[in-house]
């Protein structure tokens, strides 16, 4: 259920912002909801949960309760409308969802840029494998993490895949290998996808890796133990050995974790603020094993209390893999922490109870997360306090009216005019804003025409920004010489986009770095700033990230364009059937490799084109025949 307030037509933008409060609260029954603040051209400002919508809408009009946050967004509020729920429980979830689709401004957000990876369990063809996975959680297997980065992921699947040889290929390469492939003969794959290991010994060594990546490693080198007597006894030394390597490697890893103790799972939660920073320090521990520290650092914007920041953090970092006890420093009050507690506990199917360290080996965790916090929070407050004091010198040096607060940069980058992709980076004063990156394909007929690709870039760019209503720049910078800097202020002016400071970095002499040229308003003379000058500092700063983020692009459009084009010859194998081969065998070095028959079993290619395939990478030509 739903109900909209309306404002006043005649006053759209709210000439009192407390008229929109009063008339929602006119409509607000005394039951649980979710109600959402929106701000002109319904710009959704804030998403919050009441067990009683009146009374929590009501709770506004309290001038002494209000924070300077608070009274900020109310300034800007036009419009407010509400969902009721059953319970504070679903009030709570749906809230959660709300902010995560939406992410309103002035409510906490767990990540400013992409989602957490995690890792999949891809049960499909009872060979299951583990998956690398970001994104939303409606995809197919069961999701553990989320883990601190890209990179922890893929080397935990390396690992395990090197210990519990379990298989990594797709579902389609899967079902058409003939033969083993090099993950079986380098010894990283038993290759269950021609009979080499049976379906029960290869689910059971599986299971054996979930249990060392969820922390129940200890149980398991009792069993692997086990194994290993039996392989002796019935004189099978060979099996024997392997599995006492195999407990040695996994004695080895727990003897790396700092505390091993008999506690059950467990996670450590500590927040701290710092400077306009805040970081949430997670400590995970499974069947006593101290699985290690992330550092996440929410997007708040203003002040916040700890207890809100933590709340915030907690319903919306745990989606599964949620442990029985989580431990924080801070006490919530007793109905909060009964529903924060509720809502976990429908999540994760088990009781969940919030509580403070209390042990000797808790307060060690609590510790050693407070250090790894304070020196994560460090690093981000030295780098942010640095990136602010370069916007700062840029605006003293632009001689801005105001505080610069956003700088999008372009560049442009193609090999001979073909698969040009221009960039465009965002940076404000808190880092770069990398959810509103934008890479652009460039339609422009004529090739490597740099200045047609950026007047396009520029065009698509501010058009749509104009159409969606997005937060406006107050700098654009170019990467290129005088040319570039012309057609950017041309574009602009023909758009009829306010005025903007238009810059340009042009390369010095010899391309030697920190000779750069920067060109402003007039295009003429280029000016050299001093190397050490931090606004100079920024501008190099962005627009070596908007050349990284353009080559990134332009590469991969040029690697699948290879790809297509040594297919493209091949009579009766259109772009659908590339596509299937390509996935099949996971690029054209394995394709090179492969049988005819092996061509021939992947779905829509058969004998014939597989024969005409096969020999286009295998014909002897006319000129080597003797």
């Amino acid at each position: 259920m739903a109900e909209r307030s309306r404002p006043d037509p005649a006053n759209p933008l709210g000439k009192n912002r407390i008229d929109p409060l009063r008339e929602a609260m006119a409509y607000a029954p005394e039951t649980p909801g979710v109600y959402r603040m929106y701000g002109r051209n319904g710009v959704l400002l804030y998403v919050g949960k009441a067990k009683s919508l009146r009374q929590r809408l009501r709770s506004y009009l309290d001038p002494v309760r209000s924070g300077i946050k608070t009274r900020r967004m109310l300034e800007q509020v036009v419009e407010i409308d509400f969902t009721v729920t059953p319970t504070e429980v679903d009030a709570l979830l749906l809230e959660s969802n709300l902010i995560k689709h939406a992410r309103p401004r002035y409510n906490i957000v767990l990540r400013d840029d992409k989602s957490y990876p995690y890792i999949r369990i891809d049960d499909s063809l009872g060979f299951p494998r583990l998956v690398f996975h970001r994104g939303r959680h409606s995809a197919d297997g069961r999701l553990l993490g989320p883990y601190p980065d890209a990179g922890t992921v893929r080397k935990t699947l390396l690992d395990l895949q090197k210990l519990f040889h379990f298989r990594n290929c797709s579902d389609l390469f899967f079902r058409n290998r003939e033969r083993p492939c090099l993950q079986h003969q380098i010894g990283r794959c038993s290759a269950p996808c021609v009979g080499r290991i049976s379906e029960a010994d290869y689910r059971r060594d599986f299971n054996d890796a979930l249990e060392v990546l969820e922390g129940r490693g200890r149980a398991l080198v009792d069993r692997l133990y086990v194994r290993m007597q039996e392989c002796a006894e019935a004189l099978d030394y060979e099996g024997a050995s392997a599995f006492r390597d195999l407990i040695t490697r996994l004695r080895q890893v727990r003897e790396q974790d700092s505390i091993v103790t008999d506690t059950g799972d467990v996670d450590v939660i500590l927040a701290e603020s710092r400077k306009g920073l805040h970081g949430v320090g997670v400590t995970r521990i499974r069947e006593g094993k101290n699985l290690g520290t992330w550092c996440f650092f929410p997007v708040v914007e203003d002040l916040v209390e700890t207890g809100d920041l933590l709340a915030g953090f907690l319903i919306q970092f745990y989606e599964e893999e949620i442990p029985a006890h989580i431990l924080l420093e801070i006490a919530f009050e007793l109905d909060e922490a009964r529903v924060l507690e509720t809502a976990l506990e429908k999540r994760s199917g088990h009781p969940v109870r919030l509580g403070g360290p209390r042990t000797h080996a808790a307060q060690l965790w609590t510790e050693m997360t407070r250090q790894n916090l304070k020196m994560a929070l460090d690093r981000r407050v030295a780098g942010h306090v640095l990136l602010q004091e370069r916007f700062q010198a840029l605006s003293e040096r632009l001689e801005s009216s105001e505080p610069i607060q956003r700088i999008v940069g372009f560049d442009v980058s193609h090999t001979l005019g073909e698969e040009t992709v221009a960039s465009c980076v965002v940076f404000e004063p808190t880092g770069p804003v990398k959810a509103d990156y934008r890479r652009f394909v460039i339609r422009a007929r004529t090739a490597g025409d740099d200045y047609a690709a950026l007047d396009e870039a520029i065009t698509r760019y501010f058009k749509r920004l104009v159409r969606e209503s997005g937060p406006w720049p107050d700098v654009v910078l170019i990467d290129g010489g005088i040319g570039q800097w012309r057609v950017a202020e041309q574009r602009l002016s023909g758009l009829g986009v306010p005025n903007l400071t238009v810059l340009a970095i042009a390369k010095g002499p010899e391309r030697r770095v920190g000779a750069e040229r920067i060109l402003r308003q007039g295009g003429q003379p280029a000016e050299r700033w001093e190397a050490h000058d931090p606004a100079f500092h920024l501008l190099q700063q962005i627009r070596d990230e908007s050349h990284r983020f353009a080559i990134g692009g332009h590469r991969r459009r040029r690697t699948a364009k290879g790809m297509r084009s040594s297919l493209a010859g091949i009579p009766g194998l259109g772009p659908k059937r590339r596509g299937l081969l390509l996935a099949a065998f996971g690029g054209l070095s394995s394709l090179e490799a492969a049988s005819e028959s092996e061509i021939a079993r992947v779905p829509g290619i058969g004998s014939p084109l597989a024969h005409r395939i096969f020999l286009h990478f295998h014909a002897v030509p006319n000129h080597e025949i003797t």
